[in-house]
């Protein structure tokens, strides 16, 4: 290895945590990049190893497992009147254990050894989708995701089209998630009059530092079969989640669900504002995963001109196909020809389809409850058939590897 090992060092009150920092920072051997006090930190920071004491409360499984996912290693030091301490973090499956008073001179025999490997995001994100499902893909092998992002430019009506999309999805016996991933105006939870706790934050620490469990992050849609994770409590709250962390937690519903429909916001712009955090981040990290997108926009030249560029955007982020849904459309059959005419001039979609304008919808988003049969619903089951993965035979796997399904043009 050239040069210094780079580490983190995990904040805490025992006192061979400044002893070490002091003796690092003074004599060199190993550079800290970074002392940590919070476990978001652990993971947004390049280094090569983290140091970290028995008794850090955050110290758990899937926060080792998601250190590891990044290629990053991990010292636990332990009070040599604790021998317990040891234990535990052998059990968790820290790279290596040291004595809190062992010489510097073993702690930097220690560091060294665990040479430090950088990684990509792109690399990271595999690595830990492979932990999180049981085992990674092999080289070369392709799994299609489970992912339906559901977006679209302001005002088109991307998160009511979510909502149905996962309730006809239910209503076909697949076992579908839906979670709200806007990171600018999460509404899922008001819309369907659902409570704020728990929501994608909870879901988060569940996954990521193992405080508590996932499935006390899901709620039940009223009058629905599919499961909810709530959108982050409030507008600032997107500065507290990495990307990184709501694709864990995506992997991790989906494990045992044949379709994961999320809700992205309208902004796709990269605006960075610190260390692995973006402004729109999540949004940009979700399209950018997903398996199938769901472009959203209302029937209007204004509007159909706002979902091209929103388009052209998300295409920047990835590469899997886009169905284009021109929501509340004109009935009239020549206005429709119009809008068909501009898209496929523009972008030629895997699918185009038209959801007519229905009172319904109000009507439901007054009430917080699922729209009622009417040309909506039937618009949008004929959407859910197409871009949610297959119903699996009985005898079939869930959560694992998904078809995608053949796409058609909806009828204009």
């Amino acid at each position: 290895m050239i040069g210094e090992p780079e580490v983190a060092l995990v904040f805490s009150p025992e006192g061979w945590v400044e002893v070490l920092h002091r003796h690092l920072t003074d004599h060199g051997g190993a550079r800290v990049r970074q002392v940590v006090m919070e476990p978001s930190l652990a993971l947004d920071e390049e280094y090569g190893t983290l140091i970290v004491s028995h008794r850090w409360p955050a110290l758990t499984r899937p926060f080792v497992e998601a250190v590891h996912a990044r290629r990053r290693k991990l010292l636990g030091v332990f009070d040599s009147a604790e021998p317990a301490g040891r234990d535990h973090l052998l059990t968790l499956g820290v790279d290596r254990v040291i004595e809190s008073d062992a010489p510097m001179a073993d702690f930097l025999e220690a560091l060294v050894s665990l040479a430090p490997v950088e990684v990509d995001d792109a690399i990271a994100h595999r690595a830990l989708r492979g932990l999180v499902e049981g085992s990674a893909p092999g080289a070369g092998d392709e799994v299609a995701s489970p992912l339906v992002a559901v977006g679209g430019p302001p005002g088109g009506g991307a998160t009511e089209l979510a909502i149905e999309l996962a309730r006809a999805g239910s209503l076909d016996r697949r076992r579908i998630a839906l979670v709200d991933a806007d990171d600018v105006l999460p509404s899922v939870a008001q819309r369907l009059a659902l409570t704020i706790e728990p929501n994608l934050r909870t879901a988060v620490d569940a996954v990521e530092y193992g405080m508590g469990e996932l499935t006390g992050s899901l709620v039940t849609a009223p009058d629905c079969s599919f499961d909810v994770v709530c959108g982050l409590p409030n507008v600032a709250a997107w500065s507290q989640v990495r990307p990184g962390e709501v694709l864990d937690v995506l992997d991790a519903v989906a494990h045992a669900r044949d379709a994961v429909v999320v809700d992205v916001s309208s902004r796709l712009e990269d605006i960075g504002v610190g260390v692995g955090r973006s402004r729109y981040g999540i949004t940009r990290a979700v399209v950018g995963a997903a398996g199938v997108l769901v472009a959203v926009g209302s029937g209007t030249p204004v509007g159909v001109t706002r979902l091209l560029g929103w388009i052209a955007d998300a295409r920047s982020l990835g590469d899997a196909p886009v169905h284009v849904v021109v929501n509340r459309c004109p009935a009239d059959g020549f206005r429709r020809a119009e809008i068909a005419d501009e898209i496929e001039r523009t972008f030629p979609p895997a699918a185009l389809w038209f959801v007519p304008d229905d009172d319904r919808v109000t009507t439901a988003a007054w009430a917080g409850s699922h729209v009622a049969a009417g040309p909506f619903t039937r618009a949008v089951a004929a959407v859910a058939a197409n871009v949610l993965p297959a119903r699996p035979s009985v005898n079939g796997a869930r959560g694992r590897r998904f078809r995608r399904r053949t796409t058609r043009t909806g009828s204009r």
